[in-house]
């Protein structure tokens, strides 16, 4: 295996590594500092990952990674006020959602639905917002996917099972039932981000999206990473949940549930595995390129070898081409070209 664990100590070989920043970083340190300089960012991302929250990691680490830092920093600073600041922040949300489920309704060919921003208008319900988005199935008023954005802030699942009677907060399951009975809604999502959902919603969410059986679906994304898939997974589900509407009545919401997390799973699963493999296919890409790149040069260098052993002489011409390898980046070019057509095909 390329990583190893022994003795409380870490060995990894042969592993590539394609990421622009740490590139970048490491392109800036003498080639003698580099390897320490893995190491320590190792251990710190490892420390990111245990401690979970993002601005808690960035104000620990402050000052190991100095300036190296300072940028992302600032960005997620700038990210977090924004979304502190009491004016606007919930448009902020709203705007993002709208933005994505507009974009997955084009990319999906979903053409004829309509997305609305409902955000400021009420609705069946007097001096009631409740219900950010709307989603006009083929542009049918009577086919409404509701969506109540809560990017900004987090509540407690509080399924019905579990839910006092006489409290008054609003849930995930609450703010579902009213968007359904503020919208006039067949199927309905709520929209949290994952580093302000409250732990209940987050356990219950593993994969990232739940179905509240007969309720609707819980959904968490990452604006950080802008990271909005389980939206749209959750947005093409309740697609066809809206259209299929008069036959929901007769079927058992625990089993509907049971199947729909299923199928975030394997979704899930489908996507991780894709994204290895592509990550695989970069790599094989790169050994084969560099591979063909050293046999290019070595046959280069071979005949100015062999050219100067028979004549024993070499042209300032000659010795400019030589150095410059002049012709291997052609033929690489058109290697890169031919390799890229058979492993596409």
């Amino acid at each position: 295996m390329p990583v190893q664990l022994k003795n409380k100590q870490l060995s990894i070989k042969d592993i590539v590594i394609e990421n622009e920043l740490v590139a970048e970083y490491l392109s800036s340190l003498p080639a003698s500092e580099r390897e320490s300089a893995v190491i320590r960012a190792l251990g710190i991302g490892i420390m990111a990952e245990m401690k979970g929250e993002i601005s808690h990691f960035l104000r620990e680490t402050e000052g190991e990674l100095g300036k190296h830092l300072s940028s992302l920093k600032a960005l997620y600073d700038l990210r977090e006020l924004r979304f502190r600041e009491t004016s606007g922040k919930g448009a902020v949300a709203e705007g993002q959602v709208l933005e994505v489920v507009r974009e997955f309704a084009t990319s999906a060919g979903f053409d004829n639905d309509e997305v609305i921003d409902a955000s400021t208008t009420s609705g069946a319900i007097r001096n009631n917002k409740t219900g950010d988005v709307l989603v006009r199935v083929d542009g049918d008023p009577d086919c409404v996917i509701g969506i109540e954005v809560k990017l900004d802030k987090g509540v407690r699942l509080g399924e019905l099972a579990d839910r006092d009677p006489t409290a008054k907060t609003d849930t995930a399951a609450s703010q579902l039932i009213e968007t359904a009975a503020n919208r006039n809604s067949r199927a309905n999502i709520i929209v949290f981000d994952e580093d302000s959902v409250d732990g209940s919603v987050q356990k219950r969410c593993a994969d990232g999206v739940a179905y509240l059986g007969g309720i609707g679906f819980v959904v968490v994304v990452s604006t950080r990473r802008n990271d909005y898939a389980t939206l749209a997974m959750a947005y093409a589900l309740a697609r066809d949940f809206a259209l299929s509407e008069p036959k929901q009545g007769e079927v058992d919401p625990k089993v509907l549930s049971f199947i729909v997390e299923r199928l975030m799973r394997v979704l899930n699963d489908y996507s991780d595995t894709r994204t290895q493999a592509e990550n695989i296919i970069k790599s094989t890409r790169k050994i084969i390129h560099q591979s063909e790149k050293t046999r290019q040069l070595v046959e280069h260098t071979g005949t100015y070898l062999e050219r100067y052993l028979e004549s024993g002489v070499l042209t300032q011409r000659d010795l400019l081409d030589f150095y410059q390898s002049q012709g291997v980046s052609e033929k690489l070019l058109a290697f890169d070209r031919s390799l890229d057509e058979e492993l596409d095909s």
